[in-house]
């Protein structure tokens, strides 16, 4: 592993990047693996490492698309989505390890994929077993796996077979099989970065000054783009719980020159290929409210800057937001616990992570009124045409209830909204929800049935606590308890302030 990092860290110099090799290391910390250490005290703002755009991997800077061919990569759909991401990146994989015929000389990238994980902890690996402990969790219908499956069974695998000459028949077994995908699939969920192209309008926004190299593209993560809350948001480059980073445009040599009439996407579109993995920076940790170093971009590079003083001997963490339990097990597969402010009789000296969240699902508010109110008169189609009508003009389907463990306006607002006392007609003439009031006994009533019924929706019982003292519990068991107590623990103290 060391000579592994020293050669990354070659590679990473050789080719443009600059790293502060005096002020951070990169060591194993117990708990969350590989990441970044500070060896002294480092201010505010110190530039840690820079990178050439031209450094990061994606659709627009792999030369794969081009080999390819444009107009076959877009028949296969490689364009839409991560699956062209993740082709590329099981190619890069196999060139990084194994010879190529017909492709001279070693990858651009293999020092860099030679450093990625090869076994992940996430729910996507985990056992049938084991995923039932998840039961109930907002994890579960945001793994996955029967839709990586069938992307990868559809669009890769063809797209694949259709090239023996880029994808030799002899490595099918080995580089481009489901495990693989799912392998590529998730280095790009943990570790990818969104970033978009630079343009002149964004020269506008002032981006810190450039201190790197000309070269440069970069781009971001496999998930919904989620911003970072920061004044300089519009300069900050993002991880799978960032929103977009700015890349600039094409320099020679740096990226791949796709034809002018290529566009990926339509313009209401997030573009998959602003989506990159970006050596060096995906080496940093998350974790809650421990944000002490950013990535910037700026026309030419990207940049990693402390956003805070860090202590000799701390861990230099990148972190987008806070993410609830069920994210960072989803995406990293490790939880975070943190001391808990709730002063209730079931939470006092409660470990938990104060982001977590509950998402209650509109179906599950639908039934609950129509088994209130059955004999009322209220039938299916006069439910169903409200709800419609909610999600028509902006509402959730699935309104989350998080700490400080109170239910949300919305979710009230929705319960009022299906009542058979609500004046249907009124609301859509007016166009606004009802307030929802939390002092009508109605809307109490039904919530209580609500937040019952989603809390019996969860794997285990009320000896969860118990469970995680047992010496025998499986790290996978465990993740899973510390995840749906944490959501039950929401749901257990709104119940109490109904």
């Amino acid at each position: 592993p060391t000579t592994m990092l020293d050669d990354f860290l070659g590679w990473f110099q050789a080719n443009g990047g600059t790293v502060d090799l005096g002020v951070m290391g990169i060591t194993e910390f117990p708990g969350s693996g590989r990441g970044a250490v500070a060896l002294c005290d480092i201010p505010i703002d110190h530039t840690l490492f820079t990178l050439p755009r031209s450094l990061t991997l994606s659709t627009r800077t792999s030369p794969l698309p081009l080999l390819f061919g444009i107009d076959k990569w877009r028949a296969h759909k490689l364009h839409k989505n991560w699956v062209g991401l993740i082709l590329c990146l099981m190619w890069e994989d196999a060139r990084a390890h194994d010879d190529v015929p017909c492709i001279p000389g070693a990858t651009k990238w293999s020092p860099y994929m030679r450093t990625l994980p090869i076994t992940f902890h996430t729910p996507m690996f985990w056992s049938e077993d084991d995923l039932q402990e998840l039961k109930g969790t907002t994890v579960v219908d945001k793994i996955g796996r029967d839709d990586a499956e069938r992307a990868y069974l559809e669009t890769l695998l063809p797209a694949i077979k259709s090239c023996p000459s880029l994808f030799p028949p002899s490595h099918l077994s080995r580089w481009y099989t489901l495990e693989a995908y799912h392998r590529a699939g998730s280095r790009v969920l943990s570790r990818s970065f969104t970033v978009s192209k630079w343009t002149n309008d964004d020269d506008s926004d002032g981006p810190a000054p450039d201190d790197g190299d000309d070269n440069a593209d970069d781009h971001g993560s496999e998930g919904e783009p989620e911003g970072p809350v920061s004044d300089d948001m519009d300069n900050r480059a993002n991880t799978s719980f960032g929103s977009a980073m700015d890349v600039d445009e094409p320099v020679a040599n740096s990226e791949v020159n796709l034809p002018e009439n290529h566009d990926d996407t339509d313009d209401d579109e997030d573009d998959p290929s602003d989506v990159a993995m970006v050596p060096m920076a995906d080496l940093l940790n998350a974790r809650w409210r421990s944000e002490n170093a950013k990535l910037f971009y700026e026309p030419h590079v990207l940049r990693m800057a402390t956003t805070k003083p860090i202590k000799k001997g701390e861990q230099i963490f990148n972190t987008y937001g806070d993410p609830p339990n069920s994210d960072l097990l989803r995406r990293y597969g490790h939880v975070d616990l943190i001391p808990l402010n709730v002063n209730t009789k079931e939470t006092t000296n409660t470990l938990g992570n104060p982001s977590d969240v509950v998402e209650v699902k509109a179906d599950l508010v639908a039934d609950v009124v129509r088994l209130q109110w059955a004999t009322k008169g209220q039938g299916d189609r006069d439910i169903t045409d409200r709800i419609e009508w909610w999600l028509d003009e902006g509402g959730d389907e699935c309104v989350r209830a998080l700490p400080p463990y109170q239910f949300p306006r919305e979710l009230t607002a929705f319960i009022a909204l299906l009542l058979p006392g609500t004046d249907f007609a009124a609301i859509r003439t007016k166009g606004k929800p009802p307030k929802g009031k939390q002092s009508d006994s109605k809307v109490l009533s039904v919530l209580a049935d609500v937040l019952k019924r989603r809390e019996g929706m969860y794997a285990g019982g009320n000896d969860d606590k118990q469970l995680l003292t047992s010496a025998s519990l499986t790290t996978n068991k465990r993740h899973a308890i510390i995840v749906r107590l944490g959501e039950k623990q929401i749901l257990r103290v709104a119940r109490e302030s109904v």
